[in-house]
């Protein structure tokens, strides 16, 4: 598929994220897709387990979710954005309950095109900084090391 094309598919499906239309993805994702998260979530392989397994508990965690890719280039194979998501933490997210706070998520995301459709998608999620900002300081709750 052409480059523009490629952009033009990420660009619709953050719009189904934003609007949390969870079939939409029907429209974007090859059903045989894999989802290559960060850890705490690892591989997801499949369309319905992305949507059961990624979307629906992170909307829950963060039903005002919205993201904006700041950056986006792509090639007749390949997309690559970075940007931000916002939400308020009102759900259960990666064992940390509910802090009613709001947070702003630095994310990358890599995708395979494959027949028009995103096929893979690898995502670098900075989860040191979100848990700092929902109260949960990770480096300081780390055992310390000594010489």
């Amino acid at each position: 598929m052409s480059r523009d094309y490629n952009l033009k598919l990420v660009q619709e499906m953050y719009e189904a994220l934003n609007r949390q239309d969870i079939e939409a993805h029907d429209r974007y994702w090859h059903e045989d897709m894999i989802w290559h998260g960060p850890l705490g979530f690892g591989s997801i392989h499949g369309l319905d387990g992305f949507k059961n397994q990624v979307l629906k508990p992170f909307y829950k965690a963060f039903p005002d979710y919205h993201a904006k890719n700041d950056i986006e280039f792509a090639d007749e194979n390949w997309v690559a954005a970075t940007g931000f998501v916002t939400g308020t933490h009102k759900g259960p997210y990666l064992g940390l309950q509910p802090t009613n706070k709001p947070m702003r998520m630095r994310f990358s995301d890599f995708w395979s095109v494959r027949d028009g459709k995103l096929s893979e998608n690898w995502v670098i999620i900075d989860h040191v900084d979100v848990f700092q900002q929902l109260g949960y300081d990770i480096l300081n709750n780390l055992p310390k090391i000594e010489n």
